[in-house]
């Protein structure tokens, strides 16, 4: 009988920690709750917020990217006309550096070896509203880039993407594509 006792003691005890514990764990469940529902209000109110300001922020983010955009045509227009022309005609950021000159509000371009032959034909033509392919020979051969016609052809042939030709009798007209 005391061995039956015991049991029951011990059974007794187990069943009281285990109501305990489920208890404990329905309390905590819901704690947990009420802490995911003020966490949504939270967030809902903050998204709110964070809406309201990116609505007011958006058209200038839009004129940010019209501007960096009108940069990079720029600066690769510039690319062009500089390696066209020569470097040596425009003044050296690292020498103005050297001498000690402030250069933070220069713009400094790096130029990348030797400019193909289609973007100098592209730097003349943007000029221009158009020119005959013989004139587009001879101004790549002032500014110092000697081109064959078959060159200067395989060139616009490979990039209709960038020029228009239209022949004119025997004469062939270069303009850039719109």
């Amino acid at each position: 009988m005391q061995a039956e006792k015991c049991r029951i003691e011990s059974t007794i005890n187990l069943t009281y920690v285990e109501s305990g514990s489920t208890v404990n764990r329905m309390i905590r469940l819901g704690d947990i709750e009420k802490r995911l529902q003020q966490q949504r209000q939270d967030d809902v109110k903050q998204l709110r917020s964070n809406y309201a300001k990116q609505n007011k922020l958006r058209p200038y983010q839009l004129r940010l990217r019209d501007l960096e955009n009108d940069a990079k045509l720029r600066e690769e227009r510039l690319r062009r006309v500089v390696a066209l022309i020569g470097e040596e005609k425009f003044h050296d950021l690292r020498k103005q550096m050297a001498v000690g000159n402030d250069v933070s509000k220069g713009i400094a371009l790096a130029m990348d070896g030797e400019l193909p032959l289609w973007l100098a034909m592209k730097a003349i033509v943007e000029q221009v509203p158009e020119i005959q392919v013989v004139e587009l020979q001879d101004a790549l051969a002032h500014f110092g880039k000697k081109a064959s016609r078959q060159s200067v052809e395989s060139a616009l042939a490979s990039h209709k993407e960038a020029f228009e030709t239209i022949r004119r009798g025997r004469n062939k007209f270069v303009s850039l594509k719109r």
